[in-house]
This record gives C-alpha cells, structure tokens and sequence, in this order.
C-alpha cells in the first residue's frame, strides 16, 4: 500500500470517521492532519491507521526516482536556480551521499536517485534511436518534450556515442509517443534491452533547453545524471567525457 492508497483508505475507512482517530489510538487532530497528507505519519501510527480500517501495511522498496534530486544536483552544480523548486531536501541529501560537493560525485549520486526508467509510467523499446526519429515522434506528439541519454551525450562528446546506447525522451505524455513509437518499435521490459527510453518529464528537466538541428536536447548536467541513472553502458559513457571536462 502506496501513500496514494493510504491517503485514499483514510478519505474512505469503512468505518465511521468520528470512529477512526479513537481505534487507531490517535488524537481527532492527528487522524485529520494524516488524512491530507499521510506522509507525516510514522509507520507506526500509520500501521494503527490502517488496522482501524481492516487493512494492513507491506513494506516494499522500489528504485529511486525523485526528479527533485536531479535538480537539486544541477542547482548544487550551478546549472538550475533553486527557486525552480523545493530543493533544499534533495540538497542535504546529495551533499551528505557524495561527502562533499564533487561535481561528478553529486551527478552520480543524483543519478541514482532519478532513475529514468524508474519513473512511474515509463516506457521502453527497442528499435532507432537516432535524433531525426525520436525528434519526428516528439513532434508528432504535440506533447512537451526532450531528449538526453545517448542523443544529448553525442553533442557533448568528442568521439561517436555507440548508437546502440539508449536514449531518453522525457515528455509530458509519455503514453502518446509510446503510441507513435510502437508502429515501429518493440516494446520490451528490461533496461538492457532498451535503446529508447520515454519517461514523464518534470518541468524543470526542460530548463535550459537547447535546440540543436531541430532537436530539444537537455542541458550537458541533465544529460549526465541522466545517464548514470540509467547505469550499464550509457553511465560508463558519461563517466568517459565527464573526466574530461
């Protein structure tokens, strides 16, 4: 059971709202304040919770993928104002993981915080992934949209980028241009499998923008955490010219 769920159960509890704050043992303020926004609670209270309601709580972990570490990473790198959102958070964090502020350090350790295939409803397949025909599906899709992966990495490399190296395409619907790319595409269920990458952008991942031959690509910060939060291949490649910046 999600916060979502929670929340939900807590909005419907099968029991008699004046009821639920007194057999979960919690005050009538408590039960009210945890109703809007359950992720204040501890587990504990939440478990009592969820019990008064004839449920139960299953603790399961899941991959990263928060994009406010990714901005929060490019505001420590001085590529995203921190006004852009709520990022002191993401910020501790980030400097606490990497013992410092290490430019590359902080790039990987928000990578592995804002995985991109990890992001609920993203998509992945296998097939071109080369800049004209993702920047053809983008179009199409009329959506809000980037790429970064192996797409943004070749404007940033000195050598050729391995094309089969996945790219990335955030979109605010990723659903559309998992559409447009299935009439050509496999859709596959693994990250090793995938040369293309279609997951739900966040606003902030098209700050800074730059449009190269037509194409939307994210900025050089974006692009690297990016990759090493997809890892494999793509991650060593990112690691490669990084170390030459």
């Amino acid at each position: 059971m999600d916060i979502s769920s929670v929340r939900a159960l807590l909005q419907n509890p099968g029991v008699p709202a004046a009821d639920l704050a007194r057999r979960a043992n919690v005050s009538r303020n408590t039960e009210w304040t945890l109703r809007k926004d359950p992720s204040r609670a501890n587990l504990a209270t939440l478990r009592e919770l969820a019990l008064a309601c004839g449920q139960d709580l299953v603790i399961q972990t899941t991959p990263a993928s928060d994009p406010l570490a990714a901005a929060a990473a490019r505001s420590i790198l001085g590529d995203l104002d921190e006004s852009e959102d709520d990022l002191a958070p993401w910020v501790d964090r980030l400097i606490r993981y990497a013992q410092g502020s290490d430019p590359l350090t902080i790039a990987m350790e928000a990578g592995r915080v804002s995985t991109p295939h990890a992001r609920r409803g993203a998509l992945l397949f296998d097939g071109r992934n080369d800049a004209e025909r993702l920047t053809s599906a983008g179009v199409a899709s009329e959506s809000e949209w980037a790429l970064s992966g192996s797409a943004a990495l070749e404007s940033l490399s000195l050598e050729p980028i391995d094309p089969d190296l996945p790219a990335i395409i955030w979109t605010s619907d990723p659903e559309r241009i998992g559409h447009l790319l299935g009439e050509t595409h496999r859709a596959v269920r693994v990250t090793s499998a995938a040369k293309v990458i279609v997951a739900p952008l966040h606003p902030t991942v098209l700050v800074g923008v730059t449009m190269v031959d037509g194409t939307p690509l994210v900025t050089p910060v974006q692009a690297v955490i990016d990759s090493f939060g997809t890892g494999g291949p793509l991650a060593d490649a990112a690691l490669s010219i990084t170390k030459g910046w």
